[in-house]
């Protein structure tokens, strides 16, 4: 059987370079294709060469108008507990998260045209990207509820099932390298009762689980106009497996499939 990729999350604020420093993904020898939840793609990555980076850019919903006057007018005159209690606002209307699913099994580039296939098909002579939870975030949420303002516990309890689900099938059901950009949120660890800045996704426990799922947990960090990665900031949520447990990293995945490449040599 053909040796998987690697599992690589980057953590950091805006502005560390999460989503520029993919171009070192071709450098390193792989083809790059990106789903991008956030604007901002084509002006990051544009002077990338379009043979070797790829991306789909699935934009955010947004409500008409009408829609938001609807919403805000149930706002005004219904209570906390009867906003919980709507089945859904405009749900239907939601369906970003669908286009990812779709987009997974058959990417279409957004420079090119050209169908690419299924994701879990590709092998570790390609890197798939998913740029960032954020969005995925919101897409994962909108799914289950529309525009509800309200949500209730079970909301969030489906909401946040189907989004780790998804991230399991990345993870576990792929051959291709698979990253994901996400921001940074403090969350409480439940072992040990401190806090930790883990990714920013839904809920409070689905954070200290997704590290499990990967293998190098990189925090992107900028200092003036020096951009570095760690594997050892001290409370946040870190792994290293292809990497040294270091501060000041290059922010390249060179050193990453460098360590891969030699642990498989046959691949």
């Amino acid at each position: 059987m053909p040796s998987s990729g690697t599992n690589t999350p980057l953590l950091g604020a805006t502005g560390t370079g999460k989503t520029y420093c993919l171009r070192t993904l071709a450098d390193a020898g792989l083809e790059v294709f990106i789903i991008s939840t956030e604007p901002g793609i084509a002006s990051t990555l544009g002077d990338t060469d379009p043979s070797k980076v790829h991306w789909h850019y699935i934009a955010p919903a947004t409500a008409s108008w009408a829609d938001m006057i609807q919403s805000a007018e149930r706002i005004n005159q219904l209570s906390y507990e009867a906003l919980s209690k709507l089945p859904d606002i405009n749900k239907r209307k939601y369906h970003e998260f669908l286009d990812v699913l779709a987009t997974c099994n058959d990417f279409i580039d957004d420079r090119t045209g050209q169908h690419y296939g299924d994701v879990s098909t590709w092998g570790a002579n390609r890197a798939l990207v998913l740029d960032s939870l954020s969005g995925l975030n919101v897409m994962a949420m909108n799914l289950v509820v529309g525009s509800k303002p309200a949500k209730s516990q079970a909301d969030w309890g489906v909401s946040m099932d189907n989004l780790e689900r998804f991230i399991i099938k990345l993870t576990t059901d792929t051959q291709c390298f698979f990253i994901l950009t996400a921001h940074l949120e403090r969350e409480t660890d439940e072992v040990t009762g401190g806090t930790q800045l883990m990714a920013s996704t839904l809920g409070r426990k689905l954070a200290p689980r997704l590290p499990r799922f990967f293998d190098d947990v990189i925090h992107c960090r900028r200092e003036g106009a020096k951009f570095t990665w760690a594997t050892d900031t001290m409370n946040v949520d870190l792994k290293a497996r292809n990497l040294p447990i270091s501060g000041g990293l290059n922010p390249s995945f060179q050193q990453i499939i460098t360590a891969w490449r030699n642990k498989n040599p046959n691949a």
